[in-house]
């Protein structure tokens, strides 16, 4: 039986970037309750994150970046001390603890497992500058960390903005498989579909640019028809999924109107594939109860447990605080589940990366 793995501590949600920012730590600990009191964690092992070194770190990271964010100083050449990134007191041990998180769980799959890492998915910052409400780019270095051991990873990410730092990071190997599921037209402003990679690694990057208002149906045909024979054809031995939550309907950063059922159904063609090795990271998702509800959805698909339709009285009490009366964890009205209609762009962007990555 695989080992299951979640990381989790107060650590991560008792930070705070300041009253007026989007990233708000607390879905960390309402995400970790609804799995707890949904039955999701009975059998799972559950850790704290730790803080990563400074050489660990420094495998992404220059030293000069890192220096700068230990002080904790207005730096705007680094990224730091912007409205998306600003300079709060605790910064640099909250993002290394992320990063810690995220290595706990990669050593954990190594001999097969899933692992869940409830903090992480920091996958906007680069090597020498904080972007995007990240600082230190936890996947980075946890795939970085995969490939030491000789892993062969894909990394799927469906967070609606795209995953830059990352996919600079492996832009030109065959090591990693990079893709990304992201709206178009908002930050950071990357992640063409005609960016494939380049040297070696031309063919190992897929990106998909959803239209505003892309639906359910519209995922659904992208991982029929791209993403699942991908993963087929790279055959990785670790898959590390980036699970941000933010494409939902209501998402208040992006405008996408994807629903619970579709989240569901990427974590049912991805425990489908019967891969050994998974690694989840958190990521975007700015309406804290939907982020809530999806994490516990893919966990729960992932690792083939089933789900109480009804929210617990627990989860309520907050979630209505919070704008969401529920009752149930999936969205009403929800998605059929069947194939509907698929956008033209949906469908170009498909046709040309099959014909430029698989065949």
């Amino acid at each position: 039986m695989a080992k299951e793995l979640v990381i989790c501590s107060e650590k991560y949600w008792n930070f705070d970037f300041g009253r007026f920012h989007p990233m708000r730590p607390f879905r960390v600990k309402l995400a970790y309750q609804l799995m707890k009191d949904m039955g999701l964690l009975d059998g799972v092992v559950v850790e704290e994150p730790y803080e990563a070194s400074w050489d660990e770190l420094k495998s992404f990271h220059r030293e000069d970046y890192l220096l700068a964010l230990k002080e904790e100083v207005f730096r705007p050449e680094f990224g730091l001390g912007t409205s998306d990134n600003p300079v709060v007191p605790g910064i640099y041990s909250y993002a290394a603890l992320a990063v810690g998180g995220t290595l706990k769980a990669v050593r954990e799959v190594l001999n097969g497992g899933f692992a869940f890492n409830l903090g992480g998915g920091m996958h906007h910052a680069h090597e020498r500058r904080a972007s995007g409400f990240c600082y230190l780019n936890d996947v980075v270095i946890g795939i970085k960390a995969l490939l030491e051991k000789g892993r062969r990873v894909f990394y799927l990410d469906i967070d609606a903005h795209h995953c830059d730092a990352v996919q600079d990071a492996f832009y030109d190997t065959d090591e990693v498989f990079v893709f990304s599921l992201h709206q178009e037209g908002i930050f950071p402003g990357t992640g063409r579909t005609d960016e494939i990679g380049e040297g070696r690694g031309e063919g190992f990057t897929a990106n998909i640019n959803l239209p505003k208002y892309a639906e359910d149906e519209d995922v659904l045909y992208i991982f029929e028809n791209l993403v699942i024979p991908l993963i087929e054809r790279f055959s990785p031995n670790v898959l590390f999924l980036q699970a941000g939550a933010d494409g939902h309907k209501d998402d208040p950063l992006t405008s996408l109107y994807l629903t619970t059922g579709i989240y569901a159904k990427i974590a049912e063609m991805l425990r489908a594939l019967d891969l050994s090795s998974v690694v989840v990271t958190g990521g975007g998702g700015y309406d804290i109860v939907n982020v809530a509800r999806i994490w516990s959805i893919i966990w729960a698909g992932l690792i083939g447990k089933d789900l109480p339709d009804m929210l617990p009285d627990s989860f309520l009490r907050i979630s209505i605080m919070e704008g969401y009366d529920g009752p149930g964890i999936w969205d009403i009205p929800g998605w059929s589940g069947v194939s509907g209609h698929v956008k033209d762009i949906v469908r170009e962007q498909v046709e040309y990366l099959r014909r430029r990555c698989l065949e």
